[in-house]
């Protein structure tokens, strides 16, 4: 092996060993963006449940009525 391939090489490892941290960098954002998206959802859902029951019997709409 003569010294310009050994040098060709170690520049395509020092390319690629680069280019997987921008892709795990870029990855570790889109994971950030996806976590923060989903805790708005689910504060969003929590906001708009009701806490308690709001209605006077307790039984209505825990049923469902189904004939053929």
């Amino acid at each position: 092996m003569d010294t310009s391939s050994l040098a060709s090489f170690a520049t395509q490892l020092s390319q690629s060993q680069v280019q997987q941290q921008v892709q795990i960098s870029v990855l570790k954002s889109a994971q950030d963006m996806a976590s923060s998206g989903v805790l708005q959802l689910l504060e969003g859902v929590s906001e708009s449940a009701p806490s308690s029951p709001t209605s006077a019997n307790l039984r209505v709409g825990s049923q469902i009525d189904v004939r053929a």
